[in-house]
């Protein structure tokens, strides 16, 4: 917190302003949306996917709530949502190792209440209250309650909150867009090479190793000693192809499993049998500035078979096939061998370039869309903490925040 407190600003503990795991009602064994841990992406505002199931226990919610992972690792990874799609005067439940917040009203802001919620200042104290085994820490609820801050009045929280969620919003909506864009390639892969495959090969068509053909290759491991900085990417900073997280490192204090080096047209996929956690590089990636984990494989192409290769790992048959391979007790995965053996088919260079014309375009806008995803979800973080401290002020006009 600044040393000089804005004006109208008062020091309050969050038990005085918000209600923390608010009482609510569900009969016990009824059919209600529940909510999983894995729901929760790391700083994402809504929740991905929910499940109907029967209610035994757990936190209870309504739409505006604020949901806080509260063990360990989530609350670090910064596993905290904002609730918002129940129907009105639905309630939804979720696992005891959720925190619930709701906004009182009249003095706190539930948009508020969710960015305060993943700001430094919240999570820090959040995380050194956590207690337990190791491994099984937990956020103690009375010291959440007893945790005190500057509160904005109630017009500056709306404001704080319009301009935060003017940029997630914005950032939800290139998401989408990738999506949609994402299922038009796989429904143009689907017409060129699964279609014309069910009832055998085409004439001039070939099986060939998906990881030693002309196609693509099996990249092995090994770095380059480096100056500077690099970001680590472990296989669990991916979900599905997004990079959502990532480590700053150096080539001397680096993880010992930060040992494969991506290049320019070259697709990666998660060993681990069950896991989906896939990276595209084209030939515009900035390739230098990235370590990738030893939990990840990685297929060298070219620029007529790349974007092939990247929606044949992306179609669900592929994860089906690569899981058969996978081996192991302690920690199964597939192994260079197994890859070797998975078999795609090799049309013409003249399908393949073709097909190229289709999808180049969409690809290209998405990664467009990711590095603007990226410039925007920094300014998200750079304006955060700055709001909440109120080194930055907004200006109020009917609760639209313009800093």
């Amino acid at each position: 917190m600044t040393e000089k407190i804005p004006k109208g600003w008062k020091k309050v503990k969050l038990g005085e302003v918000v209600i923390v795991n608010p009482i609510e009602s569900l009969q016990k064994g009824i059919i209600a949306k529940k909510v999983p841990l894995e729901a929760l992406y790391p700083f994402t505002k809504r929740i991905k996917f929910f499940n109907f199931e029967k209610y035994n226990g757990g936190v209870k919610f309504r739409n505006g709530d604020t949901l806080v992972a509260r063990i360990t690792p989530s609350l670090e990874n910064g596993k905290t949502v904002y609730v918002d799609f129940l129907k009105y005067e639905e309630i939804g439940f979720g696992s005891t190792e959720f925190i619930v917040l709701r906004e009182k009203k009249g003095i706190t802001d539930k948009q508020f209440i969710y960015y305060f919620a993943i700001s430094n200042d919240f999570r820090d104290m959040a995380i050194k209250s956590m207690t337990g085994s190791s491994g099984r820490q937990r956020v103690q609820t009375e010291v959440v309650k007893e945790f005190e801050f500057y509160l904005p009045p109630l017009e500056e929280q709306k404001a704080i909150a319009s301009v935060l969620s003017s940029l997630d919003d914005k950032i939800d909506l290139l998401h989408h867009e990738n999506k949609t864009l994402e299922e038009m390639a796989m429904t143009l892969f689907r017409k060129w090479f699964i279609e014309p495959c069910k009832d055998g090969l085409p004439k001039g068509w070939e099986e060939v190793s998906i990881g030693n053909s002309s196609l693509s290759k099996i990249i092995g491991s090994g770095i380059n000693k480096f100056n500077g900085t690099k970001i680590y990417l472990a296989t669990g900073d991916v979900e599905g192809t997004l990079v959502r997280g990532g480590e700053v490192i150096t080539y001397d204090k680096r993880p010992s499993r930060a040992n494969m080096q991506p290049v320019k047209y070259s697709v990666w996929f998660a060993k681990k049998g069950g896991v989906r956690k896939l990276l595209m590089f084209d030939n515009y990636s900035n390739t230098e500035s990235y370590i990738l984990s030893t939990g990840f494989t990685g297929l060298k192409t070219n620029e007529l078979s790349h974007y092939y290769i990247w929606c044949y790992i992306l179609i669900e048959e592929f994860h089906e096939i690569k899981d058969s391979f996978v081996s192991g007790s302690v920690q199964p995965d597939i192994n260079n061998e197994g890859i070797s053996q998975i078999l795609i088919p090799k049309p013409n260079d003249n399908i393949l370039i073709k097909f190229n014309n289709d999808v180049k375009p969409l690809f290209v806008k998405i990664q467009a869309n990711t590095s603007q995803i990226r410039v925007l979800e920094r300014l998200r973080d750079l304006f955060l903490p700055k709001l909440m401290r109120g080194e930055v002020r907004v200006m109020m006009d009917d609760t639209k925040g313009n800093i």
